[in-house]
């Protein structure tokens, strides 16, 4: 008999103690995926790290791993590296290529410093220029918008597969095909994408794709992967070196024969238990049902959405108005307000976790953003919404 949503909840403390609206900073950890990741570091406690049966073990479970990974994205296991972090991600893709002075690296107004600074880090170096186009609007807007950014000097297109501003899903496959039609590499950040809309790099038929787990999918910090399409390996230079990346090499001549896939981008020790969490955390979504979880996602946003209109009607609603680029992210703004000490407030007084962000990194604007992931009830956005409406309702 299928288990209900609300079994799955008990297995996150976190959400049962809090009202834990804050996924798409940092999910809570479910009791499985802890479980997996303390039953790796206890074996490997109890029969020591170096012992030969567990260091084949440990590497034949990265690779097993890589492989559920590659599937969750329908990628294959040798278009996959992994990384600490996304940002680390980005850095390795930023070295991959001989940039040229006044290249551009197009990015959207909605990104998030990380995917922002490594590239105003490398201009310096390279001489090359980060371009911005508008995120902002419809469906239709947003690709034009794009398209309209895109020139001779545009090389690469970095953006986020969900806005961690206002949860708005771009239309990534359309971009894609726009960009990689004019020879412009495209990366897409899924940072706030992988657990909360569904992820298909064949049908989006971007160059790479950057995943973590620790917001929407509630696994462990410090683990992310990097998809890059078969096509692109051999042209990317690998920019960093250590042990892991080759099959062999030679110390006489100084050579390296790099292993033929992916794995060639990856060098030095892997933090096996902690991407054992991170298999564990796809596997815990794959058992709720991926779908199952779109639906109720998209029915607590529509609720969200409906409780602010008519209970915090002076609320800003930033989340976009076109229901095809909606997400498990509903973001606001209230004009006068300190959205900081608003997040205090109602942490303080009612345990409710949701997280302030600054949404137009031009101007400082600052608004909420408030996680609807799959276990949030009803009556805790009633609550949300009643207390929201209560402490700005009093500076009226």
């Amino acid at each position: 008999m299928e288990k209900t949503l609300e079994e799955y909840r008990r297995l996150l403390p976190a959400a049962e103690k809090y009202t834990y609206m804050n996924s798409a900073g940092c999910g809570p950890l479910p009791l499985p995926v802890l479980e997996r990741m303390e039953g790796v570091f206890r074996r490997m406690a109890l029969e020591g790290q170096v012992n030969v049966e567990i260091h084949g073990w440990l590497k034949e479970m990265l690779e097993e791993i890589r492989a559920e990974v590659a599937a969750f994205i329908n990628a294959k296991p040798g278009e996959i590296f992994f990384v600490r972090c996304i940002a680390e991600g980005l850095n390795t893709i930023s070295r991959m290529y001989g940039w040229e002075p006044g290249d551009e690296i197009l990015i959207s107004d909605q990104e998030n410093p990380a995917s922002i600074l490594p590239f105003f880090a490398v201009e310096p170096i390279f001489g090359t220029r980060t371009a911005t186009f508008c995120g902002l609007g419809n469906q239709e807007q947003i690709i034009e918008n794009f398209k309209n950014a895109l020139n001779e000097r545009t090389r690469m297109a970095v953006i986020s597969h969900v806005f961690h501003t206002n949860g708005t899903a771009i239309p990534a496959a359309e971009i894609c095909r726009e960009a990689e039609a004019r020879g412009v590499i495209t990366v897409l950040d899924g940072a706030q994408a992988a657990g909360n809309i569904d992820i298909d790099v064949r049908e989006i038929g971007c160059s790479f794709y950057l995943l973590s787990c620790h917001k929407w999918l509630c696994g462990p910090e410090g683990v992310a992967a990097v998809y890059i399409r078969e096509d692109r390996i051999g042209e990317a230079r690998v920019p960093f070196g250590g042990v892991g990346m080759q099959d062999s090499f030679d110390v006489t001549e100084h050579t390296i024969q790099m292993k033929p896939d992916a794995r060639r981008f990856e060098y030095g020790g892997r933090h096996t238990p902690m991407y054992a969490a991170f298999s564990e955390s796809i596997r815990f979504a794959g058992e709720i049902g991926t779908e199952r979880i779109r639906r109720r996602t998209k029915e607590l946003h529509r609720y969200c959405r409906k409780a602010f209109e008519e209970r915090v009607p002076w609320a800003e609603i930033l989340s976009p108005e076109d229901e095809r680029l909606r997400t498990a992210i509903f973001a606001f703004h209230i004009p006068g307000a300190d959205h900081r000490e608003l997040v205090r407030r109602v942490w303080e007084d009612c345990g409710i976790i949701i997280q302030w962000r600054t949404v137009d990194l031009v101007t400082g604007k600052e608004g909420v953003r408030v996680s609807l992931n799959w276990f949030i009830r009803e009556e805790e956005i009633d609550r949300l919404a009643e207390e929201i409406a209560r402490l700005t309702g009093e500076s009226l």
